[in-house]
């Protein structure tokens, strides 16, 4: 029995044996979160890179109590520095109890009880090196001389005492210290940031993945009160960010679509916002159907007019194919394109691009198949690119936890309105920013354009085949809006949507009357590199290259999404800016942006083809020389003979 009993002070006592099983816990949480956070394929609520920095600042607490015990009561060796290790015991153990209050009013519990279980090793090294430190002294009055390694001992015996002694408090302490620190300030910020900014909308449980999971999307509305929800001929418009951005970037847009007497609610895709991650691979049509599914939860039962900014823009063409298209009675795009990865690379002609092109189209409808069905071959437009961008985004979630990403997009010049400001950077500061747009992104970016090819009707396609034109897009269908446009409250009088039947090219890609507003920033149509800032030679080769690619597809997109589409440019400055319409106008200029949306939509003008200039905001936001115009659905489907010059940005198109 006297073999079984267990040593005090030692790792073969009862703190010592805890502090073990701890420890290994740690390690083994350690690595299967690093598989967790990798793997593809499953439910994800959380990013569990989180989890993996808490329990790895866990595990080495537990290396570093282990040490401390087994020092201070070995043989002949003695625990060197040992107010050193009371003091990191105490700020580990304060960091803990940190870590646990931040995660616990963030929301995430799980992190703040894998930050308590650091008290316990934090605890046992502040305490047993303060038992060291009186042993120490005894032994310094009773002449007992320090241990040091003996020429006796062997060499690996020897260093393995100088490295221990020397090397490993000093590398412990700035790596717990390090990440401890870096994992309590994130925590901390998220409290805060949880306290002063609550989740302004609803949280709306959808079903997806053929109904077995769950998870929330948050919808967050403006000026959609009793009185609209009554009146169920009033559209509401539905604003959708570009990628990478939540529903803070459009909030000033619908602040002012609100003020213009129409409600507006944003939709936060997975991840992005308030809404929960949902899953990987997210396919683009579930997405697509759980917004649909999240605004008649909500519930919004009006027809709707969807805004799609950048990408946005191509998730309300999904939206028109593969969710509830027939509630729809306008579209408006800003600055959208079909895919940013393939324009990018097709305007800069790269060698393989057109064949993958070729090739990708050829994919074709093999997106929509049966469930059983093997997924479509993986094409690359420009491998180089698609994995620097997965790697970065993959990187920035794995570091994310860290507080490392704060100071990221941090600068938000003339952001509107104001009083959201702190409001929009917390939402990139949070642990999922980075996780949900890695998600998005997919590995090629290239996903949510091959499900819009699905739904490529044989009119469209050859009317952009006869154009030359690389790139493939469904046009709307027929009969979306039809419900609403033949109701009596799309009269002029009533304030509902104007049916701006002009004349139908002479070849029509589409039979729909959809009313579609594109509006384009005009300085991405700008090729004269001296205004863009461009000096270098190639980089100007590159950048017209891509200002003529941009403009000729928003061209297209007239051409061929509808019968009744304009486009619009967003020129020269206006009060709410005073600079140049970059890609940033939807967040710069809300105001004046609503103000253009609503009177070219909506029946505040003729009901008729648009004038030459109908895009001219209300007195209060008018724009200086430069401003907007519009040009009205062409009657001809040829190649359009405005066309962008060096120094000149096209007034119409």
């Amino acid at each position: 029995m006297a073999a079984l009993q267990l040593r005090q002070h030692t790792v073969r006592s009862v703190p010592g044996i805890v502090l073990v099983v701890l420890t290994v816990a740690f390690g083994i949480a350690f690595f299967a979160y690093i598989g967790v956070g990798v793997k593809r394929g499953r439910l994800v609520k959380h990013n569990e890179f989180v989890y993996m920095w808490v329990v790895f600042v866990g595990l080495i607490l537990g290396l570093q109590a282990l040490f401390v015990i087994s020092a201070y009561r070995s043989a002949y060796r003695y625990l060197y520095w040992s107010a050193g290790w009371m003091a990191y015991g105490a700020v580990m153990a304060v960091f803990s109890l940190c870590l646990l209050g931040g995660y616990a009013a963030a929301g995430d519990a799980a992190a703040g009880v894998w930050g308590l279980f650091w008290l316990l090793p934090a605890a046992a090294t502040a305490v047993y090196a303060a038992k060291a430190r009186r042993g120490y002294a005894v032994d310094r009055i009773m002449g007992i001389p320090e241990f040091r390694p003996k020429l006796a001992d062997s060499r690996g015996k020897v260093v393995f005492y100088i490295a221990m002694d020397n090397v490993f408090p000093w590398a412990g302490w700035l790596l717990g210290l390090f990440f401890g620190l870096l994992l309590t300030i994130q925590a901390l910020a998220l409290a805060n940031d949880h306290r002063l900014y609550p989740r302004p909308g609803a949280l709306v449980p959808v079903q997806t993945n053929g109904g077995e999971d769950w998870y929330g999307l948050h919808v967050w509305c403006h000026g959609y009160g009793a009185g609209e929800q009554r009146d169920a001929t009033k559209p509401v418009f539905v604003l959708l960010t570009d990628f990478g951005m939540p529903s803070t970037a459009m909030e000033g847009l619908a602040r002012g679509i609100a003020s213009n007497g129409h409600p507006a609610c944003i939709v936060d895709r997975p991840g992005y916002g308030w809404s929960e991650p949902g899953y990987w691979q997210q396919d683009p049509a579930d997405v697509v159907k759980s917004i649909n599914q999240a605004l008649t939860k909500y519930p919004i039962a009006n027809p709707l007019v969807l805004v799609g900014w950048g990408e946005g823009g191509a998730w309300a063409q999904l939206y028109m194919q593969a969710a509830d298209y027939t509630r729809v009675v306008g579209v408006v795009l800003l600055d959208a394109y079909p895919n940013m990865e393939i324009l990018q690379t097709f305007a800069l002609n790269r060698t393989t691009t057109l064949g993958n092109l070729r090739k990708f189209r050829s994919l074709g409808t093999s997106g929509q198949q049966g469930a059983g069905s093997a997924p479509p071959p993986q094409v690359h437009f420009d491998q180089g690119l698609e994995q620097a961008l997965s790697r970065e985004l993959s990187n920035w979630r794995a570091v994310s936890p860290l507080a490392l990403h704060r100071a990221r997009n941090g600068a938000w010049p003339n952001f509107q309105p104001q009083a959201s400001l702190g409001m929009h950077r917390a939402q990139f500061r949070n642990n999922l920013h980075y996780q949900a747009r890695y998600f998005e992104f997919g590995g090629t970016g290239a996903r949510l354009y091959q499900a819009l090819l699905g739904y490529v009707t044989p009119s469209t396609d050859a009317v952009l085949v006869y154009h030359h034109w690389p790139l493939r897009w469904p046009s709307f269908r027929a009969e979306s809006g039809s419900a609403f446009s033949s109701s009596p409250s799309s009269s002029p009088s009533s304030g509902g949507l104007a049916r701006r039947d002009g004349a139908a090219p002479t070849a029509p890609a589409t039979t729909s009357r959809l009313p579609v507003v594109l509006i384009a920033s005009a300085k991405q149509f700008n090729s004269d590199c001296r205004a863009q800032g461009i000096s270098n030679t190639e980089d100007c080769t590159k950048w017209q290259a891509f200002a003529w690619f941009y403009y000729r597809q928003q061209v297209e997109y007239q051409q061929t999404l509808s019968q009744n589409a304009a486009l619009l440019a967003c020129t020269g400055p206006v009060q709410e800016d005073n600079t140049d319409c970059d890609t940033d106008f939807v967040w710069r200029r809300p105001s004046w942006l609503a103000g253009v949306i609503v009177k070219q939509l909506f029946s505040q003008g003729s009901a008729a083809a648009p004038s030459a200039s109908p895009a001219s905001p209300s007195s209060s936001a008018t724009p200086t020389s430069g401003s907007s115009s519009t040009a009205a659905p062409t009657s001809s489907p040829a190649t359009p003979t405005t066309e962008p010059t060096p120094g000149s940005t096209p007034a119409s198109a």
